[in-house]
């Protein structure tokens, strides 16, 4: 993967930008918040990056979380003291592979379970359970405009994120489709109708829209 000459200054980037800048920042264990649109191929773009770097990809969806699922239930050791199992979707601590955990659906996770995520986002773990080494973690979500089921960040949990932004473009999805075997019909029909790749409309009534969903990259 190559990455894009330049990132400007609000990490808004296409999907053929976005890849590799994520790519790095997973392999730095550098939390990412990917933001965007329903349909913008957000969650694909996140598991081609795990798969390119062969990394074992989980999907957390956060929004279906209660606080307590992240610490685990509590139970008694054989010296009468609390332990915490740790629910299964986190990885075993000595674990000696490579992971990337996605953090689905951030935004749309009640404001308590966004609270219980603080210390694993910063200190990669949650009570007496730590990450392995090899994990690392990001995060994927619609933003407050899309008029989704949206709770606004808290300040200190978005602090520890670097904050990308997808930009559907149909000039990179027309590049990604010449090389990947779309027929040339529905690339000339793109480019001579590119609004029709995606769009949406958080406005609109509409049931449905447009938009590319799966978007090979990596």
């Amino acid at each position: 993967m190559s990455l894009p000459e330049k990132i400007s200054a609000d990490y808004m980037l296409r999907p053929s930008e976005l890849a590799p800048v994520l790519a790095l920042l997973v392999e730095a264990r550098q939390p990412a918040m990917v933001w965007g649109p329903p349909g913008a191929a957000k969650s694909e773009i996140a598991q081609q990056v795990a798969a390119a770097a062969n990394r074992h990809y989980v999907d957390v969806r956060a929004l279906l979380l209660d606080p307590v699922d992240l610490r685990g239930i509590p139970w008694r050791d054989s010296s009468d003291r609390t332990r915490w199992a740790t629910p299964d979707f986190l990885p075993p601590s000595h674990d000696p592979g490579r992971w990337l955990i996605n953090l689905e659906e951030l935004p749309s996770a009640v404001p308590m379970v966004q609270a219980a995520l603080y210390q694993l986002v910063r200190d990669r773990k949650i009570g007496e359970y730590e990450l392995p080494e090899g994990a690392s973690l990001i995060a994927c979500g619609n933003r407050e405009t899309d008029r989704g089921v949206v709770h606004r960040m808290p300040t200190p949990l978005a602090s520890r994120f670097v904050h990308l932004e997808i930009r559907v473009d149909a000039d990179d999805w027309c590049n990604w489709g010449a090389a990947n075997g779309i027929a040339p019909e529905v690339l000339f029909f793109i480019t001579y109708e590119p609004d029709l790749l995606h769009r949406f409309d958080p406005q609109s009534k509409e049931r449905a829209f447009p938009c590319p969903r799966t978007w090979e990259l990596c």
